[in-house]
């Protein structure tokens, strides 16, 4: 069969569908005013009325039949355009994650060079307050008494700090991109996992119970058998 004839035959199908369903259209139509009009005085009358009620089932049987080819041929192409819209999405889905994955890795490196300095930095208030009380003992020892204790009121000072230093977070910042604290679980050992947690049944280990009590804490719950970091979510906006 060549492309005209099939061309033709399509428009051919197509026009005795249209064809079909105004007919179809008009008899249902017809026979809703048919139903108003029936009254029910004797038993002859519900008798016809009856007849009716079957006609209305053949009927309805007859429009579901002429629905129903046309309902399967659209789903299955909704069906087939679904499944390629899913598959050229599915690498800009792949891409997406290998993105947040890398976005994520950056700024989670960034809070660990932020803790380290951190770290160093109490550290350096730690020694700098020992430093000072090694030298108010020489000074008391020399006998100078008041610049011992200038010396001692510094340590304390500089001890203070070292328990409170702290180097403030700069999250990278992009136009279109927001991200917040998450928590990813890294591993699970079920032998481990108690049947409780903070009033939180999650034996047999539900991961879904887990990482909900893990945000609810703000990652600072310690459940045996579970090993979770913190992550960085990425997210982007149009």
């Amino acid at each position: 069969m060549n492309t005209e004839t099939t061309v033709a035959v399509m428009e051919a199908q197509d026009l005795e569908l249209v064809e079909r369903e105004e007919a179809l259209s008009q008899e249902v139509t017809d026979i809703e005013f048919q139903a108003g009009a029936i009254t029910i005085d004797t038993e002859d009358d519900y008798k016809e009325a009856a007849q009716f009620g079957r006609l209305l089932k053949q009927r309805t049987s007859e429009v579901k039949e002429f629905w129903k080819p046309i309902k399967e041929a659209a789903h299955k192409a909704h069906a087939e355009i679904c499944a390629r819209e899913k598959a050229m999405l599915q690498p800009l889905s792949n891409a997406e994650k290998i993105l947040k994955q890398t976005m994520s890795s950056y700024i989670a490196e960034q809070e660990r060079i932020r803790r380290e300095a951190e770290e160093a930095a109490r550290r350096a208030a730690q020694a700098e307050a020992d430093r000072k009380l090694q030298e108010a003992i020489a000074l008391e020892a020399q006998g100078k008494s008041d610049a011992a204790d200038a010396a001692v009121e510094e340590a304390e000072i500089m001890d203070q700090m070292s328990n409170v230093v702290s180097v403030a977070a700069e999250k990278p910042k992009a136009e279109g991109v927001s991200t917040k604290k998450d928590w990813e679980i890294e591993s699970i050992d079920s032998s481990k996992v108690p049947v409780l947690v903070a009033g939180v049944e999650i034996r047999p280990v539900d991961r879904s119970a887990v990482m909900r009590l893990i945000r609810a804490t703000k990652g600072q719950v310690h459940i045996p058998g579970v090993v979770y970091k913190e992550v960085a979510k990425v997210a982007f906006r149009k």
